[in-house]
């Protein structure tokens, strides 16, 4: 595989999706020299794996925004109507920046040395209206314990109207669902937040005490009560315009929904990755696991790492999840040579651009009956 990176290109010992047997033989030692590795940095450095200070300077910058647009939301909306458009665009933006930045760190144990901080920042999910319990479970338990496992990860349970793993039943809509996956997926938050949690809940997939299933019950009911009130109650009332509230709120979390899909599928659904029918597939080596079903992509993309919480360093925060997000990109020379080491493959595309175009082309693919994604080289 060829990796370009910055106008270079850097020749990697295997193809994408394949493995060095000597690797997958040593079950365990992989990881532990990874380990050995990032940590001996890290203490070298004199940097603590958790960066508490930088991340509860984003949750003070990311909360402060959202309480200036949306305050400024409701004085347009009240005064001008329409005008509130141009404060839903930072609030939005902002509401972003703390479920990527404080909620997700928080989730892992990541956001604080404490346990009250890390709570608190997991909660901050609350804040937008969905479940942080089920979301523990959906996603650091689910998804990071069985990541590209059909019916174990939850990323690939999309129903019938996406094809998202070659196991998965093909229907005739799938051939164009390169074209219509985009508009299903501004529809996450809200499906995410009006029936998934609940459909999760009544399906009772984990077994709990009658006192954690009611309590479980009042959280959701909590959560959905505040996010009711606050992202259309009040503004309904404050702009005497329960049309206008509606175009808002929908609009919100249509885009709402729409990015935090495409920051997330990214890493997991373009072609590069493996995916397996079952446990009995996945990796004896839990680290060669994550990287064999993770990408990276737009390393260098300060910007963007900000803004998403340093999501686009996937491959780092999947085999070092307790590491906070800050401190991914200063390990990936570390993950890329130890993989470059021992002949692991480490997929990185060097722009968003690039991996929105391969999930594109890995959507057609899937489309199409009875036909494996082709395994695509990140290019620039």
């Amino acid at each position: 595989m060829n990796e370009t990176t910055n106008g270079q290109t850097d020749q990697v010992d295997t193809e994408p999706g394949t493995l060095d047997p000597a690797a997958e033989l040593a079950s365990g030692s992989f990881y532990r020299e990874l380990r050995e590795k990032v940590f001996g940095f890290l203490a070298a450095n004199e940097l603590e794996p958790i960066d508490e200070r930088a991340l509860r300077g984003k949750a003070l910058i990311g909360f402060g925004m959202w309480l200036v647009s949306y305050v400024s939301y409701l004085v347009l909306g009240y005064f001008w109507g329409w005008a509130a458009m141009l404060a839903m665009i930072p609030m939005g933006f902002s509401l972003l920046c703390i479920v990527l930045s404080v909620m997700h760190d928080g989730s892992h144990s990541a956001f604080s040395q404490s346990r009250t901080g890390n709570t608190l920042a997991k909660w901050t999910l609350g804040f937008a209206g969905a479940s942080p319990t089920i979301w523990h479970k959906t996603h650091v338990q689910a998804h990071h314990g069985h990541t590209n496992i059909r019916g174990h990860d939850g990323d690939f349970e999309a129903g019938k109207v996406l094809r998202l793993h070659t196991g998965q039943e093909h229907y005739a809509a799938h051939r164009y669902q390169h074209v219509y996956a985009w508009f299903l997926y501004s529809l996450h938050s809200l499906k995410w937040i009006w029936f998934q949690d609940f459909s999760d809940f009544f399906a009772a997939r984990w077994p709990m005490t009658p006192q954690k299933r009611r309590a479980l019950f009042a959280e959701l009911v909590a959560t959905r009560l505040w996010h009711f009130a606050c992202f259309l109650v009040v503004p309904a009332l404050v702009m005497g315009n329960w049309g206008l509230a509606i175009v808002f709120y929908l609009a919100h979390w249509l885009l709402i929904g729409f990015a935090l899909t495409v920051i997330f599928l990214m890493a997991h659904l373009t072609g590069v990755q493996e995916n397996m029918d079952s446990p009995d597939e996945a990796h004896t080596d839990w680290a060669i696991h994550q990287l064999a079903t993770t990408s990276n992509y737009a390393p260098h993309n300060k910007l963007l790492s900000w803004v998403i919480g340093g999501l686009n360093f996937q491959i780092e925060h999947h085999i070092f999840p307790k590491l906070s997000h800050t401190r991914h990109p200063l390990i990936r020379p570390l993950v890329r040579e130890h993989c470059r080491l021992h002949g692991v493959a480490y997929h990185e595309y060097p722009s968003f651009r690039a991996v929105l175009a391969d999930h594109y082309r890995n959507l057609k693919s899937l489309g199409n009956p009875g036909v494996a994604p082709a395994v695509a080289v990140p290019t620039a």
